[in-house]
């Protein structure tokens, strides 16, 4: 990863703006699969990008062209990622407001039973800690760090058990 620092030049000699447009241009691929990778999906990621780049484009005075622009603008990324996580805890029916119910047709109850029974079994076979950490990230919305404070482990240590309880149920899903 290059640092996209600007040449040693005195600052007066560099337009930031052209600078953040150049800086923008070279490494969206970079920022396009930053984003992607926080949000898990594309849907969210184009959403937090706009409001990253706007973000940007909107503070570009406070834009230095000599200090690293990548780690600027992931910085944003991650800040408006992190909003949109506090927006939709908020407001969680407000997601599921936007779906149309009456698009698809709700799946039969014995296979929403056979599926619910079938996730119950594969949470079974996790380790406690890693169950209860999952349970709480995913059905509960609690925050990594909440987590962390609450089970008293470093925050690192909440992500690999959360990596791993993941990984763990996706092959239970590839191999039965």
């Amino acid at each position: 990863m290059s640092t996209d620092r600007a040449p040693d030049c005195p600052p007066c000699q560099v337009d930031p703006e052209q600078s953040l447009r150049e800086l923008i241009a070279r490494t969206m691929p970079e920022l396009r699969a930053f984003v992607r990778r926080l949000c898990g999906n594309q849907h969210d990621a184009d959403d937090v990008l706009q409001d990253a780049l706007t973000k940007a484009w909107r503070l570009r005075a406070g834009f230095d062209p000599t200090q690293n622009g990548v780690a600027w603008l992931q910085r944003a990324a991650f800040h408006s990622f992190c909003d949109l996580r506090q927006r939709l805890r908020r407001a969680p029916s407000a997601s599921a407001a936007a779906l149309d119910v009456d698009a698809a047709p709700a799946p039969p109850a014995a296979c929403a039973a056979e599926l619910r029974d079938e996730l119950g079994q594969r949470l079974l076979r996790l380790d406690e800690l890693a169950r209860t950490l999952l349970l709480g990230f995913h059905r509960d919305g609690r925050s990594l760090r909440e987590l962390a404070r609450d089970h008293r482990l470093p925050l690192n240590t909440v992500k690999s058990h959360l990596h791993r309880a993941r990984r763990e149920l996706r092959s239970h899903h590839e191999h039965p």
